[in-house]
């Protein structure tokens, strides 16, 4: 992992933990497990596992991990399985797709370092949620880190005949809140993070294969949406959820609508994914960049950019699952879908 300055990453929870020489003599005693995956790194740049490894040597027994795996680099829906870092000695137990109650999971303590991406439909605050109930009793510690979409709540809250992993929490879509006050629901311990949100002005540390850059995140509540749609959110290109494409799609159509949005620029674009439901398909579409992050609403450009290929993109079709749709099952309602259908 590339060594990063420590005065370019903002102080968070686990920095505070490994400065807290009481807690961690407390914890040295106990059988800890951590929650987390290698992308999570400390201000000096340094994997939270490791920093918390040689603070409590032998007392941190296991890594947890959650979609991704603990490199953070699998591919969404990938079944993880189990398996070990030798760089650490450790057994790395995935909580993705797999039992969360196993008598593997031998541990006193859980420590939790995870990034939350700031939407509902990212999996990784409701894994460590269905977790924490499945072992209920057990102390948690949850080392929080900033919301990298702001404090913004918008969009629908959860309709519970959708719960699943993608619509766990009852809280809106864009929630506005940390990992943190996510699991505060919980009877857990929060370690405060420093609540900076000022995108572009530190480095930017992927938690998922496909948010590589802050355009992506930032536009990820916009683009989010083509998940439950034939259309190309950007996966298998080099923009990851910074591109629109489909086959026969009207680019220019496409860029001009893009364009009339606030705090972007958008571009025609012409590749060929290497992964996702596109793959091998030469795809028409736009390369979007954020030019003003303050006036741009992500969003709401994702509904309108719904609305606006449902109406425009003549082979527009709903992702089915099970006997619905996905993307009733990532906004955790059917209210927007039948807004839009027909009479």
């Amino acid at each position: 992992m590339k060594k990063i300055a420590s005065k370019d990453l903002p102080k968070t929870g686990i920095d505070i933990l490994l400065q807290e020489k009481s807690l961690l003599d407390g914890l040295s005693q106990q059988n800890v497990a951590l929650l987390t995956n290698m992308c999570m790194v400390t201000e000096h740049g340094e994997s939270s596992a490791s920093a918390l490894q040689k603070k409590l040597g032998k007392a941190l027994s296991c890594l947890l991990t959650p979609e991704h795996g603990w490199t953070g680099q699998i591919e969404e829906g990938v079944h993880v399985s189990h398996g070990f870092e030798d760089s650490l000695g450790l057994p790395v137990y995935s909580l993705y797709g797999n039992s969360l109650d196993s008598d593997e999971f031998d541990f006193d303590v859980l420590v939790i370092d995870l990034q939350d991406i700031g939407l509902r439909c990212y999996t990784y605050a409701a894994t460590c949620a269905k977790f924490i109930e499945t072992h209920q009793g057990k102390r948690v510690i949850v080392c929080d880190r900033p919301n990298p979409l702001g404090r913004q709540q918008k969009g629908p809250q959860l309709d519970q005949k959708f719960k699943s992993l993608l619509a766990f929490l009852n809280v809106p879509f864009q929630h506005g809140k940390t990992i943190g006050e996510l699991l505060s629901i919980y009877d857990v311990d929060i370690i405060p993070c420093q609540p900076m949100h000022h995108p572009y002005q530190y480095p930017w540390i992927s938690p998922s294969p496909n948010l590589p850059t802050w355009d992506s995140v930032l536009l990820y509540p916009a683009l989010v949406l083509l998940e439950g749609t034939n259309i190309s959110e950007g996966r298998g290109t080099d923009f990851p959820f910074a591109y629109i494409g489909a086959s026969e799609l009207d680019a220019p159509r496409l860029v001009k609508f893009l364009n009339s949005f606030n705090g972007l620029t958008a571009k025609t674009f012409s590749t060929i994914p290497q992964s996702g439901k596109l793959k091998g398909k030469l795809c028409n579409g736009a390369q979007i960049s954020i030019t003003n992050n303050q006036s741009f609403e992500a969003l709401d450009l994702g509904f309108e950019l719904i609305r606006f290929m449902k109406d425009n993109y003549p082979h527009f079709k709903w992702t089915p699952m099970n006997d619905g749709y996905f993307i009733d099952a990532l906004l955790g309602t059917d209210s927007f879908r039948l807004s839009l259908a027909h009479p």
